[in-house]
């Protein structure tokens, strides 16, 4: 677990809180499925390369719109439960080698699935 930085970063350091920097499995629902059309969900999958409460920052091999709201489903260790969460992409930088570092910003809710990642979250913060 790390507190965030002063250093250089490819966008601007905004979190306040402490973060986890272990990888998470995250899945973003980029076209919502379409079965009239018969056009199924496009998803993109990736790690995170740090993960907090309220945001996560991962690597990805494409771009992805920025003030996009998507659907997001993380998993912070094989076997857990998924958490899916809506998440609005805050920023989307291209890297040297030809993918894109994306920050995502979880957007608060009352619902069971975004109450159990605040719980997941402090349980995995403790265990770190």
């Amino acid at each position: 677990m790390t507190k965030p930085s002063s250093g250089a970063h490819s966008a601007p350091e905004q979190r306040s809180e402490y973060r986890l920097t272990g990888r998470a499995r995250v899945r973003l629902e980029l076209e919502a499925a379409d079965e009239l059309a018969g056009y199924p969900a496009r998803y993109l999958e990736s790690w995170s390369t740090d993960l907090s409460t309220n945001g996560a920052r991962l690597t990805t091999d494409q771009s992805v719109p920025i003030d996009a709201l998507l659907p997001v489903t993380i998993r912070l260790q094989e076997g857990q439960a998924a958490h899916n969460l809506t998440a609005e992409v805050i920023w989307s930088n291209p890297l040297e080698d030809g993918r894109w570092t994306v920050g995502l910003r979880f957007l608060e809710s009352e619902d069971a699935d975004y109450l159990c990642w605040i719980e997941a979250m402090a349980v995995a913060m403790v265990e770190d």
